[in-house]
């Protein structure tokens, strides 16, 4: 194609413009030798983002480095993530959280990662907490008992049975590239014509478990997924999605759940999964009302 980058950067902000626009900062002030583009999606923020995204950035509006599309509603992130699509032109993309910063030239070491790796179709690097502790990115592809002791929070009471152990691979080598099943859907570097065969994100989704459905087609297609530590993202972690209340996050995350379950289990497991997902709101419900803030599974 004329005029091909290397990469497209897709990020969808949500309320979230502190955090957005030092996530635009750290791109711009590291990110060298290679040619890019940064898409930003606003899904109806409230908080003055678009405003000030214009007016911080407006010189690379202007020479065309930036696009921010004000769409005015919550798209929700799978279709948040296809907007940009009509409009990217690059050899890769990468969808990014707006909730990270880079510290060093990470899109060009992701890049150099990919182009040394031909056969490699998806990525991720290391991602850490603020305080540089490593943050679990890697899985497996949920089961049916898998789900059924998620709904019912036993993950966070029994982390060591081995089901979960297997899911949430808590013994992965972060320190070893290593080829992956499940990539967190916060930074998926892809290949673009990789992602275009797999059709792009679900829009089934609204938010939550599009990653995750993303990545069980990709391995059904198998196409090579890859995790690297050649170089790190500093990701806050959930800072759109808690400003949802415990119920509200609960909701959105049974809704994600049950298409996934309806794709791809047995129906009598949907249905058992569907008659659980009641009992996981009214535990949202007392979590929400005791105050108690749920461990997210980055740390698990």
């Amino acid at each position: 194609m004329d005029n091909q980058i290397d990469l497209s950067i897709v990020i969808i902000n949500y309320n979230t413009k502190d955090l957005t626009i030092r996530n635009l900062e750290s791109i711009f002030n590291f990110t060298t030798n290679i040619s890019y583009k940064v898409f930003i999606v606003d899904n109806g923020s409230k908080d003055g983002s678009v405003e000030a995204i214009l007016e911080r950035f407006n010189n690379k509006i202007t020479s065309e480095v930036l696009k921010v599309y004000d769409t005015k509603i919550n798209n929700g992130f799978a279709k948040g993530n296809n907007i940009p699509t009509c409009d990217i032109n690059s050899r890769y993309v990468l969808y990014m959280n707006p909730d990270m910063e880079i510290k060093e030239n990470v899109f060009y070491k992701m890049v150099d990662f990919m182009d040394l790796n031909q056969d490699i179709d998806f990525s991720i690097c290391t991602l850490k907490y603020p305080d540089n502790e490593i943050q679990h990115n890697i899985k497996t592809s949920p089961t049916f008992l898998v789900n059924l002791l998620i709904l019912l929070k036993l993950h966070n009471f029994f982390p060591n049975i081995k089901i979960l152990k297997d899911y949430f691979l808590t013994d992965f080598n972060y320190n070893i590239e290593s080829k992956v099943e499940q990539i967190m859907g916060a930074f998926v570097f892809a290949r673009y014509e990789s992602i275009k065969k797999l059709g792009f994100w679900n829009e089934e989704y609204f938010l939550w478990w599009e990653d995750v459905d993303l990545f069980k087609k990709a391995h059904d297609n198998n196409s090579r997924v890859f995790y690297t530590p050649i170089t790190s993202v500093i990701h806050y972690e959930g800072k759109s999605f808690f400003q949802l209340n415990s119920l509200s996050r609960q909701k959105r995350f049974n809704i994600g759940l049950l298409i996934y379950s309806k794709k791809y289990f047995k129906d009598y497991e949907y249905w058992v999964l569907k008659l659980l997902s009641y009992l996981s709101l009214a535990l949202a419900w007392a979590t929400q009302i005791l105050k108690i803030r749920p461990r997210g599974q980055g740390k698990i």
